[in-house]
């Protein structure tokens, strides 16, 4: 008999759906890009924890995409005349539109909870907006300081394919109890072998010791806000993990200027 969950033709369904071989791999993908961007992809209803998890070795492809996206859009309004700096302003939109600025915002949100702005409130809404704003600001800075267009371009990449595997590294330093379902050490061994993967994309991108030197900054960067957000007040939640995405993506990106 037919099932009637078109998902489960293509391995994809939250439900029942098996653990193993390329049905598994796509349906990783579609939930790491419902967790990085905000966008169901045709999904219906909420993502089940144990897949949440699960889905954090697809993260690096996800980034990779928005990479190639922000790439794409920024090398077609460089030929429009825009030049570099159109570029960069052109690439950061783009992953922000793509994202739905879930990691801005959530970074955003991380700080609004520390100055203990209430939900809802005109404060916290401003804080977020003023923060976001600030992200975007910092981004197209530090990309329009990697002229030529194909340097930074490459360095954006790169940047957001660490970046996203740094945040699902960081998740490893959870527990399998917690309410997040994204801090677990489910899969723990997958999850190195993607941050070796964004490793060896990154080589492909800016060069051998560079892409060395980028990783290692990621990995201290996200080591020291994680353990930072005791000192600062900050939740171990989601957001913390999206402060991690962002944040190693610029340090990652002013790497690549330093070395530069």
């Amino acid at each position: 008999m037919a099932s009637d969950d078109p998902d489960k033709y293509l391995g994809l369904s939250d439900d029942d759906a098996p653990q193993g071989g390329d049905a598994s791999w796509f349906r990783d993908l579609r939930n790491a890009t419902r967790v990085l961007t905000g966008w169901n992809l045709g999904a219906r209803g909420d993502i089940d924890p144990a897949d949440i998890a699960q889905s954090r070795r697809a993260f690096v492809l996800v980034g990779l995409g928005l990479g190639i996206a922000a790439a794409l859009v920024s090398w077609i309004v460089d030929g429009l005349g825009l030049y570099v700096f159109g570029a960069a302003v052109f690439a950061a939109v783009t992953v922000t539109s793509l994202t739905n600025a879930q990691a801005e915002g959530g970074l955003a949100a991380a700080g609004a909870d520390m100055t203990g702005a209430e939900a809802g409130s005109d404060r916290r809404a401003a804080q977020i907006a003023g923060a976001v704003l600030a992200i975007l600001l910092v981004r197209v800075a530090a990309l329009t300081a990697l002229a030529p267009l194909s340097t930074m371009l490459a360095a954006f990449v790169a940047a957001l394919v660490l970046s996203t595997s740094a945040m699902a590294l960081a998740s490893l330093a959870g527990r399998a109890s917690d309410d997040e379902p994204l801090f677990s050490d489910h899969g723990s061994g997958q999850l190195w072998v993607s941050g070796l993967a964004a490793i060896l994309l990154a080589i492909v991108f800016i060069g051998f010791w560079t892409a060395l030197l980028a990783a290692l900054v990621s990995l201290v960067v996200g080591a020291l806000i994680w353990v930072g957000a005791d000192l600062f007040g900050m939740k171990r939640d989601r957001n913390l993990l999206y402060a991690i995405r962002i944040k190693t993506e610029l340090a990652v990106i002013i790497t690549v200027v330093a070395v530069t």
